[in-house]
């Protein structure tokens, strides 16, 4: 069986990814080089705590006015990622149908747990009854 000829209707798009939604850590990145700058212009030197890393590492520094030319890439990636969100399935559904949903699967499951329960019971008295039936017909 083909992976193309079985998707679930539910899949993510191939292209979709986590990367493409990590725009924290790209922007901490990006104010860490401001905040070095800062501290440069400054004449702040401060080492980095235990444990983290150097964040001019990351690149040169960078002033205030060089922020939006390095933030283009990010806007442009989050602009992306939010393209594809909206192209996920049932983004269009509204929270009150989606609650309403979710209160019909948590009835379903509760319907298979009893029915799952009555099962139990079920095979649990027969198992008893034949136990007791064989015990019968030893003693006789």
């Amino acid at each position: 069986m083909s992976s193309s000829s079985s998707t679930h209707p539910l899949a993510l798009p191939p292209t979709f990814s986590p990367d493409a939604l990590d725009a924290p850590s790209e922007l901490s990145l990006i104010l860490a080089r401001v905040r070095a700058g800062i501290q440069s212009s400054a004449g702040i030197t401060t080492e980095p705590a235990p444990g983290t890393t150097n964040h001019n590492a990351a690149g040169p520094t960078l002033s205030h006015k060089d922020v939006p030319t390095a933030t283009d890439g990010l806007k442009h990636k989050v602009q992306r990622a939010r393209a594809q969100v909206r192209e996920l399935p049932d983004m269009d559904r509204s929270i009150a149908e989606q609650n309403e949903e979710i209160r019909d699967l948590e009835n379903r499951i509760e319907k298979q747990r009893a029915l799952l329960q009555r099962l139990r019971d079920e095979a649990t008295g027969r198992d008893r009854k034949d136990d007791i039936a064989t015990v019968d017909k030893m003693e006789s």
